[in-house]
This record gives C-alpha cells, structure tokens and sequence, in this order.
C-alpha cells in the first residue's frame, strides 16, 4: 500500500512540470515572383479571429508539447507579401465594412501538421493547406484557391533548443511554399484582372 502511494505521488510530481514551449518562427520573408505587376485594385484584408490565433501542438514527450504560432506568422507573411499582387492594401480587420475597397480577401489555414522526428536523424517536416476567397464589396465570390505547402529540414542528431530550431524551420518552409503558391495564383486569376 505504502509503494503504490509513493508510486502516485511520484507521478504527480514528474507530471506537474509539463512543458509547452512556443516555437520562435523567423521572421517572414520578402517572397520574390519573377515579372509579378500588383492588379490596379484596393484590398482589404479580412482575417478571422480563429486564423490569428491558432497554434499548432506536437507532444515531444509524455511532459513536454511544442506549439507553433502558425496563426501569426500567416497572418505576417500575408500582410508583409499583399503589396506584391495588388496596388493598395487597406486594413486588417475581421469586418471589413465600410472599407473602400474593390474587393475583399478572406484567408483560412485549413489544415497544418509537423512532425518531430524519432529517431532525431530523421527530418522535421511541415505542412499547411491555405484556402483564400475574393469577393467583391457586395460580398459575391470572384475568386477562391486552395495552395498547400511543405517544408522539411534536417541537419544531423538535434535536441533541446536546436531542435526547436528545426522545427521552426520546417513550419516556416512549409507556409512560405503555400504563400507563394497563393500569391501567384492571384496574380493569375482572370477573375480579378476583370474585377476592376
């Protein structure tokens, strides 16, 4: 009886300092596209409250989790990169009402996952589903994509801090390929080009 008591009492003891550290992304990077002309159109960018804040957890162990802020760096890259597909951006905001604006760009993370690896020499991995919608101000749909991206990395037997460094990097690889998947689409779109 007195062993099992001990035995509870350890666990609660190993259990309580259960970890959840949140990765450090790096910051968003400029994405480059060859030859890309912003569309003579004013957007505004409307980003839910649930795409800003989501996070991603990966349990690393039976103690510690690992969070992505993959919420906002999207929503970073976004902003950072917006400029290179249209001519003028006015606010974020979850309501754009009232924004003179020609159209509206709504973005959702659909989905994202990573991978720690076991054993540690195997790669981290990424990946994340963006789906965007273009109304115009009247709020009919003039254009929707879905773009998905991936991201792997991987540089030898990693633990503990250098780890988290890989991790990050995956997850940033993996968003910036989707970004730029999305970014040119709507430089492509025929539906915006004749938007205005």
């Amino acid at each position: 009886m007195r062993a099992s008591a001990l035995l509870a009492t350890l666990i609660i003891v190993l259990a309580g300092p259960c970890q959840a550290g949140t990765l450090k992304l790096p910051d968003p990077p400029v994405i480059e596209i060859d030859g890309a002309e912003p569309l003579p159109l004013v957007v505004s960018l409307s980003i839910p409250d649930g795409v800003s804040s989501c996070v991603h957890t990966v349990k690393t162990s039976p103690f510690d989790k690992m969070r992505y802020p993959v919420g906002t760096y999207t929503v970073e890259l976004l902003e950072k990169n917006l400029a290179t597909v249209f001519s003028h951006v006015v606010g974020t905001g979850s309501t754009p009402k009232g924004t003179p604006a020609d159209v509206v760009l709504e973005l959702s993370i659909e989905s994202f996952d990573a991978a720690i690896p076991h054993p540690a020499y195997n790669p981290y991995t990424a990946s994340v589903v963006y789906r965007v919608r273009v109304k115009d101000p009247a709020g009919e749909v003039l254009f929707t994509q879905t773009t998905s991206g991936s991201g792997q990395t991987s540089k030898g037997m990693m633990s503990g801090f250098k780890a988290q460094q890989l991790a990050a990097e995956s997850a940033a690889r993996a968003m910036n390929d989707a970004m730029r998947q999305l970014l040119e689409g709507l430089l492509d779109s025929r539906e915006l080009r004749a938007a205005r």
